[in-house]
């Protein structure tokens, strides 16, 4: 978990510095600058936020706030980071090459950061900025994908199923997995693949099947992510994160 969402997740901590932002008193370092930034550049979940009751029991609705002003202060250091920063700026040229605003790419950005923090069993205090590193080198790949890009893959990884089993049936079945995985992933344009999409895809796909027909839906899925990592569109750790949230032994 980026360090401004370890430090600002505390609604205390981000109260106080909506509290200094509105009196104009002096903020205590970059980083609460960061979150003060965030919070006027999203008047509406600083409003959310300054306007909740003291304590941490929050609304549904003041959580989400929370989440999204501390995600989006955490983009904002990010600029500064010796290591990401570069990164980011890859991610963000990118991306406004495609069309994105800067609050798309904000928001991207943000989701990345979200993701590292909740998105996995392991998560926890400690920044991974290695998983961040790799995905943020993702975004180029993704952000240049077209629907006839995405067609040309699907297609091709359709055609490789090879063997003696491999017949009409392999190569459906190898159609269906990528599709469906497309489809959860990158209805809303391509973005990286993560759990919840995997997921997404088990329960819609794997229902009915016998075991037999689970192991191969299960196989194609991964021989998918397997094809996408290929072309750059899903890094080496990701990959070993999705091929295990699957329970590939090899992962």
């Amino acid at each position: 978990m980026h360090p401004v969402l370890v430090r600002f997740l505390d609604p205390d901590a981000a109260r106080d510095t909506l509290r200094k932002l509105a009196a104009g008193e002096p903020l205590t370092d970059a980083v609460e600058a960061a979150f003060a930034a965030a919070a006027q550049a999203h008047p509406e979940q600083r409003a959310v936020l300054s306007g909740s009751h003291a304590g941490r029991h929050l609304s549904s609705d003041t959580q989400a706030a929370l989440v999204l002003l501390c995600a989006h202060a955490a983009v904002r250091a990010l600029a500064d980071d010796a290591r990401l920063g570069p990164a980011v700026a890859r991610a963000r040229a990118a991306l406004g090459a495609e069309g994105a605003s800067s609050e798309e790419t904000d928001a991207f950005i943000a989701s990345i950061l979200l993701e590292e923090a909740f998105g996995y069993d392991d998560e926890g205090a400690d920044f991974d900025a290695d998983f961040v590193l790799e995905t943020l080198g993702e975004v180029p790949a993704l952000a240049g994908l077209s629907r006839e890009r995405v067609d040309a893959l699907v297609d091709g990884y359709a055609r490789e199923a090879a063997g003696p089993e491999a017949g009409p049936e392999a190569r459906t079945l190898r159609e269906r997995m990528a599709r469906a995985l497309v489809n959860a992933a990158w209805e809303d344009g391509p973005a990286p693949i993560n759990p919840e999409h995997l997921e997404a895809v088990v329960d819609g796909e794997l229902r009915g099947l016998d075991e037999a027909q689970q192991g191969h839906a299960l196989a194609a899925l991964v021989g998918w992510l397997q094809a996408l990592a290929k072309e750059g569109l899903v890094g080496p750790s990701r990959l070993v994160r999705l091929r295990a949230q699957l329970g590939d032994d090899d992962a």
